[in-house]
């Protein structure tokens, strides 16, 4: 795949655009030119996007997943592209099926033969690179044309914005766990077999929710931090207290020390490399509900693991608990406490 140094990418497409806006003296001039630039830049944003999203989700096809390395190969959030996957590889498949799940999977890349191309990768990256040039230009000309808005973002102030609407958490979690739940009752496996999906559906959505939770947090810390919205943790389903342990990580606070005062939070969030997220109040509630999704998933794939492991001890099997440990990659004590927990 190629390898793209995307900061390096945008810095000069940026410099380049400030390059050409210093030779224009005629402040007119050069805020129309700047319109211009950004007007460009929308119009190619606006053909690459639809490409760019079609070629991630054939590669993420290929791989049977999305994957960290793709999402960063392409310049995604992982959440996002997770989205981007699901919506184009989950269009043509029946309600309620994954299109990661074994059936979902045969039936998506049957759809999408793209997924089969040796450099679907490359591709991929290919036009994320034209895709995040454009972004880039576009990004350099708007403080020419926003100078008011960027002030506010700069200067300490906070942002008007509304509270974002919480989703149903908990039809979230249900319908996650009860998707996985479904996928593995279609299954006609031995329990040998089924403990290695058990396993790897565990370690998949254990990845997930690392990946998730530090882009929930930058989230939330954004909209709370530079924003007018109050009480922001209702959309990322957690308490006030679980709020406060958020912003002591993202900020760098002790644990138990008192957050800084509301009117030095916007500094205190930039000091801690926290930029100001003018979709934040979007993007949160989509990532607290795909982070909560893939933790119900992880729950749920703990529960059929320990099932699977519970068959395999007794006769015709007779596997021991070392036997199980290497299995599911945790270590004895781990296997013991499954096997005697209460069912």
């Amino acid at each position: 795949m190629l390898t793209t140094d995307y900061d390096r990418l945008r810095t000069t497409a940026a410099t380049d655009v400030d390059r050409e806006l210093a030779k224009v003296t005629d402040p007119f001039e050069r805020r129309a030119r700047a319109a211009e630039i950004r007007d460009q830049a929308n119009a190619e944003l606006a053909l690459l996007k639809p490409e760019r999203d079609q070629l991630l989700a054939a590669a993420a096809l290929a791989d049977g997943r999305v994957s960290k390395e793709l999402a960063d190969a392409c310049s995604m959030a992982y959440f996002y592209a997770q989205r981007v996957a699901a919506q184009h590889n989950g269009a043509h498949l029946p309600e309620g099926r994954r299109w990661t799940g074994t059936a979902g999977l045969q039936q998506a890349r049957a759809h999408n033969p793209a997924h089969a191309q040796p450099d679907i990768h490359d591709q991929a990256v290919q036009v994320a690179r034209r895709y995040e040039t454009a972004k880039a230009r576009r990004d350099a000309a708007l403080p020419h044309l926003e100078a008011a808005h960027e002030a506010v973002r700069t200067a300490g102030g906070r942002v008007r914005a509304t509270t974002p609407t919480p989703p149903d958490f908990t039809a979230v979690r249900d319908q996650a766990a009860a998707e996985l739940r479904n996928e593995f009752a279609d299954l006609n496996l031995p329990p040998e077999e089924l403990l290695a999906r058990a396993v790897d559906a565990v370690e998949q959505a254990e990845d997930e929710v690392n990946l998730l939770l530090p882009e929930r947090d930058q989230a939330l810390t954004a909209l709370a931090c530079y924003t007018t919205a109050r009480a922001v943790y209702h959309a990322a389903g957690l308490s006030r207290q679980g709020m406060k342990r958020v912003l002591e990580r993202t900020l760098g606070v002790p644990r138990g020390a008192a957050l800084p005062p509301r009117d030095e939070q916007p500094a205190a969030a930039r000091a801690a490399g926290i930029d100001y997220n003018p979709e934040a109040a979007e993007q949160l509630p989509q990532i607290a509900a795909a982070y909560e999704a893939a933790a119900a998933r992880r729950q749920t794939a703990i529960a059929l693991r320990t099932a699977a492991m519970r068959t395999l001890p007794a006769e015709p099997y007779g596997w021991t608990q070392t036997r199980l440990a290497e299995a599911i990659g945790r270590d004895v004590a781990a296997v013991n406490r499954a096997l005697n927990a209460t069912a």
